[in-house]
């Protein structure tokens, strides 16, 4: 069943601890009980599913080893249930946890593509100790997204919701591949798409593989770099920014948080009349997320980040998932990180300003 008849569904993110037997069966159990009762039924085949790719495997394809930390009482979803919500609700993988995938999640909230998010978490686990995790809740009270964090809470909004929420931003899936959002760049026309995988059971997102050759990295032209500033310093980022305007206008794009670009722009006539600086949320409504999923489908290529070490930041654990996509073990993932001013001065001037 679709949306309104035009294919579209609203999206419920899933995601469960890899470290918690007992909250992967509670998701198993609560897509077995809504699969055994007809009026639920009839409601979940109107919303497509978007997993993190180890909860898919171990509540959906029921393909992992049933063990978790040494124990081996995974339980497996019935097939006629894996059936259902393969074919009649339609399912989208994004990579796991180690991979960003949780990141990319986080942005989808961001640009609205997502709604209602099930993070079967236990609470006692590292999942609170991670930057992507925390950035994904935060973002999800910002931006209004549903969070339904055990199976009664599924199933209130079951009796109570979810027939309202059918028709809470639908998105063009599963009929249609999912298409990531990069900081709603529509014009670019490089958003990331869905494969189909599995004898076309499911789509997936894939990270892409990043290949270079020698030259690369001194062929600027070709490159993306973002420029992102805390309040206290981006007096400090626009001075940086008119010093090296010459070098920045030789950059395929320029990314900037909000102000940041706002002001950037402002200073920077040349760059601005170039029209190649593409200006994103703020940082604390999510544009360092937004700016850490380019980064991670190797759309951005350096980032310059003046970070203030003296002052907390409500939303560092968006900053810090900034790092972690820089840091990810992804093949060929090369991103250059610059964190201070020194270093971003004597970068322009040892890397960039010496190959113009």
């Amino acid at each position: 069943m679709t949306n309104e008849g035009d294919g579209r569904k609203t999206i419920i993110a899933v995601l469960a601890g890899h470290d918690s037997v007992k909250k992967n069966n509670d998701l198993i159990q609560v897509f077995q009980d809504l699969y055994d009762s007809p009026n639920d039924r009839e409601v979940l085949q109107r919303f497509h599913f978007v997993f993190t790719e180890g909860t898919f495997h171990r509540v959906v394809a029921g393909d992992s080893d049933g063990k978790i930390h040494g124990e081996d009482t995974l339980r497996h979803v019935r097939d006629a249930v894996r059936e259902f919500i393969l074919r009649e609700c339609g399912v989208t993988v994004l990579p796991g946890w180690t991979r960003c995938g949780v990141t990319i999640l986080a942005n989808m909230i961001v640009e609205r593509q997502c709604s209602v998010v099930w993070p079967f978490l236990s609470p006692i686990t590292a999942h609170w100790l991670s930057p992507e995790y925390n950035a994904l809740m935060r973002l999800c009270d910002l931006w209004n997204a549903k969070r339904l964090m055990n199976a009664e809470s599924v199933k209130d909004w079951f009796r109570n919701e979810a027939k309202r929420d059918v028709k809470r931003n639908p998105q063009n899936a599963p009929n249609v591949p999912l298409k990531i959002r990069l900081g709603s760049l529509e014009s670019d026309g490089a958003w990331p798409v869905a494969k189909r995988r599995k004898n076309n059971a499911y789509y997936d997102i894939a990270i892409p593989k990043r290949t270079r050759n020698d030259g690369f990295y001194t062929r600027f032209g070709e490159q993306t770099i973002a420029l992102i500033a805390h309040d206290d310093m981006k007096q400090r980022m626009i001075d940086f920014a008119v010093e090296y305007e010459d070098e920045l206008c030789g950059f395929n794009r320029v990314l900037t948080t909000g102000r940041t670009g706002e002001e950037v722009q402002n200073a920077c006539r040349r760059l601005r009349a170039q029209g190649t600086i593409r200006r994103y949320l703020t940082g604390p409504k999510g544009g360092d997320i937004e700016i850490a999923t380019e980064i991670l489908f190797d759309r951005c290529h350096v980032v310059v980040f003046f970070i203030d070490p003296l002052h907390p930041h409500p939303h560092i654990d968006d900053v810090r998932a900034v790092f972690s996509v820089c840091m990810a073990e992804i093949e060929g993932n090369d991103v250059r990180l610059l964190t201070n001013e020194l270093h971003a001065r004597e970068w322009m001037e040892g890397a960039v300003r010496r190959h113009r």
